[in-house]
Order: C-alpha cells, then structure tokens, then sequence
C-alpha cells in the first residue's frame, strides 16, 4: 500500500491513494484521511469566496477574545 501526500506548487495540493486491488470503500476512505490531513479542503474554502481585510482582522480580534475567555473560565474554575 503506497499512500503519498504531495505538494507541486504553493496554490495546488495532490493526493495520491494507490490500491492495486484493494476494496474501493477502503480506497475512498483513505483518499478521504489524506485529503483531511492536507488541509485541502479547509483551503479552498477559505479561498471560495473573497474576505475583505477588516473583516479577516475583527475575525481574528473576535477568535482571540473568545480564546481569551475560554482561558479566563478555565481559570477561574481552578
């Protein structure tokens, strides 16, 4: 079972699964493993679509904060 996850360029990520008579069920589901762990799937989506700047910083001010809470609570209950 040769299973290879490879990059050619920065903007396109290849998933390779080979089964040479392996089950297509087991080939799908571990065609499905690699794609998870690349990160493909969460990359085109954040590229589908275009994000204004100040809507990715109060993104990213809003994640802090809601990480920073969940610190606070975490904290508090020590």
């Amino acid at each position: 079972m040769n299973n290879q996850i490879y990059t050619t360029t920065p903007k396109t990520a290849h998933v390779k699964v080979k089964g040479n008579g392996m089950n297509i069920d087991l080939m799908l589901k571990i065609f499905k493993r690699k794609v998870k762990e690349s990160g493909i799937l969460e990359l085109y989506k954040a590229k589908s679509e275009y994000i204004k700047p100040s809507k990715r910083r109060s993104d990213k001010k809003n994640a802090a904060k809601k990480r920073q809470r969940k610190l606070d609570r975490e904290n508090d209950n020590n």
